[in-house]
């Protein structure tokens, strides 16, 4: 029995334009998943900004050289310096896999949290010390009486009075100022005080926050241990996101593990031809006084990007098989090569398949890397690529990543229960979900495409998917189902484009039995989004050898008798 997930969260990452679904049992899981999935997405985004900050850095340079007056020395220098960093770029591709395979699992102190809490403890205050107290002997106040003085007992008593006068004052004053440096210390100690209680608190949050870290580290790889799908595959991601290509390229991965076959399949994101290095050489022309680039061919190209391409292929399944050193877990791998590229027909965006294999763990384990011809490999392994890997040749994969999802459920038929007399708008709302799943099965019949229901809700969600298995044009495709009596206004068709968008669909389909406003179709005109109304509902069911019709206001009363 599969595992039942209470807690979903979908984030977000703007720059790589990515959005995942995360689902956990329970909140501390899901917050771990998400931590991970966010760690993943910041070091792909890192390695995107980097790259294109190369880029910019490169073309900087490339102006600059060229408004520079350097002497023929230094240009002819500089010219070697850059071809011998073309060239040295040109033989990590060359030996890409072999300059790899050294790479290290990543092993569980690798993800904990190791370091030491580094807030520095609060300084000790400085406290105020409080001048000497006065006293009636000082010689302050007791000064020499004059001759004079001394002749009349009058006045060596008003003399007497004046010192003991002066030594109150200066007493007074004295603790005056004890009393106000006794104040200005309480509050430094206070202060003190609180910063080391704040340092404390934070210390134990820091320690308690890494030994919750590390303990979800520990249970994250005792998960994997025993074979837990979701966990197998979030860790065949972080190693496989560990990789450093040498090209202005980001890697991307969608992994699947199953644990009753011990079976992997991963589709990843492989760089086209476009991604590669063209710069071969640059050399300095005295006379003109300019730098000339040579750039490589077109057929070199292609021969150095089919390379690369079933180099990287070896080193996936190279990198995935390895770690059954730590984890016995894999018998079987199924790699698809993807694509981000342009259909040249149609200048629209286009993922296609260009390559797939599938090896078994010991076939893998008889070959030898540092010796392999990786594109004979493949060839003798079964994999199906176009004989030109460039030229970016659709190919059907050998398996795909399963389009299961637990929101699933059987539909049953309703299509054929309806007569011409049936009025749509008031039929069961459950009945009216199953239909349109069944209508538009009928619709994508063929070819491998598939229509799934979801579970009922009335939320609002995704009331079907089809699956166009097209490897050009095809796709996920969501569909909700409107049985309304009224108006669908823009919010309902705002709903269905960022549920698209969660999904990671490539078209949205939203059917009614009444009709639309005009701010729903102004809202979806430039979006992958079809809109279907009573009228085109009608006709698809005709299309396909059904009657019945839609009458609004008898529906509104039905529904209105029903609910009373």
């Amino acid at each position: 029995m599969g595992r039942v997930y209470y807690y979903h969260q979908t984030i977000y990452h703007k720059g790589l334009n990515k959005s995942k679904t995360i689902a956990a049992m329970n909140k501390r899981e899901l917050q771990y998943k998400i931590e991970l999935q966010e760690k993943q997405w910041a070091q792909q985004w890192a390695k995107k900004l980097t790259a294109e900050s190369n880029k910019r850095i490169a073309e900087q340079k490339r102006a600059e050289r060229a408004q520079k007056a350097l002497n023929d020395e230094q240009a002819m220098l500089e010219a070697k310096r850059l071809t011998v960093e073309a060239e040295q770029l040109q033989e990590r591709i060359n030996s890409f896999l072999i300059n790899n395979m050294g790479s290290a699992a990543i092993s569980k102190d690798a993800l904990k949290d190791n370091n030491s809490f580094d807030k520095p403890y609060p300084a000790n205050p400085v406290f105020v010390q409080p001048s000497r107290e006065p006293k009636r002997e000082d010689p302050a106040f007791n000064p020499t009486p004059s001759f004079f003085v001394k002749l009349s007992s009058k006045k060596m008593e008003e003399f007497n009075k004046d010192n003991d006068s002066a030594f109150t004052v200066a007493h007074f004053a004295w603790e005056k100022e004890r009393n106000a440096i006794a104040d200005t210390n309480a509050k430094r100690k206070e202060y003190y005080d609180n910063q080391v209680s704040i340092w404390n608190k934070e210390k134990q949050e820091f320690e308690e926050k890494q030994k919750e870290v590390n303990a979800e580290v520990d249970a994250f790889f005792n998960n994997i241990s025993d074979g837990q799908s979701d966990s197998v595959v979030e860790y065949i991601s972080l190693v496989l996101n560990n990789l450093n290509l040498p090209l202005d390229f980001v890697p991307s991965y969608d992994v699947e593990y199953t644990e009753e076959n011990r079976g992997v399949i991963v589709d990843a994101l492989f760089p086209t031809i476009d991604d590669l290095p063209t710069l071969k050489s640059v050399s300095y022309i005295k006379s003109k006084q300019e730098y000339k680039e040579s750039y490589y061919s077109d057929a070199q190209l292609k021969k150095t990007y089919d390379s690369f391409v079933y180099q990287l292929v070896l080193l996936y399944l190279n990198e995935i098989f390895n770690i059954n050193d730590t984890f016995n877990l894999i018998d079987s791998i199924v790699l698809n090569g993807i694509v981000n590229t342009i259909d040249k027909t149609t200048g629209q965006e286009i993922t296609p398949c260009i390559l797939s294999v599938r090896v078994s763990k010991e076939d893998f384990a008889q070959l030898n890397l540092l010796s392999i011809d990786p594109k004979a490999w493949f060839r003798s392994s079964k994999g199906i690529a176009a004989a030109a890997i460039s030229n970016v040749t659709p190919v059907q994969p050998v398996q795909t990543i399963s389009r299961e999802d637990k929101r699933f459920v059987e539909g049953y038929d309703v299509v054929d229960s309806i007569d011409s007399g049936e009025n749509l708008a008031a039929i069961d709302w459950q009945d009216f979900e199953n239909l349109i799943r069944e209508l538009f099965a009928k619709e994508f019949n063929g070819n491998g495409n598939e229509v799934r229901i979801t579970q009922a809700s009335r939320d609002g969600g995704v009331d079907a998917v089809a699956f166009d298995s097209d490897p050009i044009r095809g796709g996920k495709i969501v569909i909700q189902a409107k049985r309304y009596t009224n108006v669908v206004g823009v919010s309902a068709v705002r709903d269905l484009y960022g549920t698209l968008i969660n999904e990671g669909a490539m078209k949205g389909i939203l059917v009614t039995t009444s009709y639309y406003g005009n701010d729903a179709y102004e809202f979806a005109k430039d979006k992958p989004i079809q809109l279907i109304d009573g009228a085109g509902l009608l006709g698809l069911l005709q299309k396909h050898g059904h009657k019945a019709r839609i009458d609004l206001q008898e529906a509104k009363a039905l529904l209105k008798n029903d609910n009373n």
